[in-house]
């Protein structure tokens, strides 16, 4: 009897101690622990909606920037390509959860940082609207209308006065012409005395009068075209003004204007032509 009572006691001092230990693991480590990742996981998931809303801002602009369409300004595609890595580098990244408690805990800390990516939005946002609105500026500009460059050149009050060229009245004989423009808009000039223009009307003055938009079908023919006007650039008497290439425009102004005078009016011309209507 005494052996049987011995080993009932044994068997409950056991019990006890397995119980005990049980207990220990279960409110010192299993409880804790599993705390702790509810805890990380709480935290992750909050990082990640706010990483949400600033994964949809950056696919917005990386798409824009991904589509090949050109900007009129290369600096709007190099700011949204900057603002996108640099905002790449600041998102908060969510660890693989540990399996150590201490460590779950110290990133859960991490995470439970006050996180707001507003102003990283709106930077986005600001990168996104300049990349589009020059994609679209460019393509304003390039091959346009006829009726499109009247309109804007309408706008400049230093203009005094507008004609288009004709296939019958075209000072330069380029209208529709293999590699030749798609239209020319030749404007009067109100800085410039026209009494003192050789011609009776707009047409016949050309760019001395003024100055003119000329139109092409592809860059390619407006750069050639340029870079044919620079062969008389400074000649005394067939010097073709200013001159420049924007989209597949070459915007001209009159010899007869101040460098001071043209450098303004081809800004005016540019700043027309590129006004973005919403």
């Amino acid at each position: 009897m005494k052996v049987k009572h011995s080993s009932a006691v044994i068997f409950i001092i056991i019990a006890v101690a397995i119980a005990a230990i049980a207990s220990i693991w279960y409110f010192q480590f299993k409880r804790p622990h599993d705390l702790a990742v509810a805890d990380f996981n709480t935290a992750a998931a909050y990082v990640q909606s706010k990483n949400a809303e600033l994964d949809a801002a950056l696919n917005k602009l990386q798409s824009v920037v991904d589509s090949d369409e050109s900007p009129l300004d290369e600096a709007a595609l190099t700011g949204a390509q900057a603002a996108i890595a640099a905002v790449q580098e600041s998102k908060v990244e969510i660890p693989t959860i540990s399996k150590k408690t201490g460590d779950i805990l110290a990133d859960t800390q991490k995470l439970r940082e006050p996180l707001d990516y507003s102003a990283k939005i709106e930077e986005l946002e600001n990168a996104t609207k300049s990349l589009e609105d020059s994609i679209r500026q460019l393509k304003q500009i390039t091959n346009p209308s006829e009726e499109f460059v009247i309109k804007r050149l309408q706008t400049i009050p230093a203009i005094a006065g507008i004609q288009a060229a004709t296939e019958e009245h075209d000072p330069n004989g380029k209208l529709n012409k293999q590699n030749g423009y798609t239209a020319a808009v030749f404007f009067a000039s109100a800085l410039i005395e026209q009494d003192k223009v050789y011609g009776s009307g707009i047409l016949e003055k050309g760019t001395d009068g003024g100055g003119c938009v000329e139109v092409y079908a592809t860059r390619e023919d407006a750069e050639k075209r340029n870079t044919y006007l620079s062969a008389f650039d400074g000649a005394t008497m067939l010097s073709p003004g200013s001159h420049s290439v924007a989209g597949t425009v070459v915007i001209r102004t009159s010899d007869e204007h101040t460098a001071t005078e043209q450098k303004e009016l081809e800004k005016q011309i540019l700043n027309a032509l590129t006004a973005l209507e919403e």
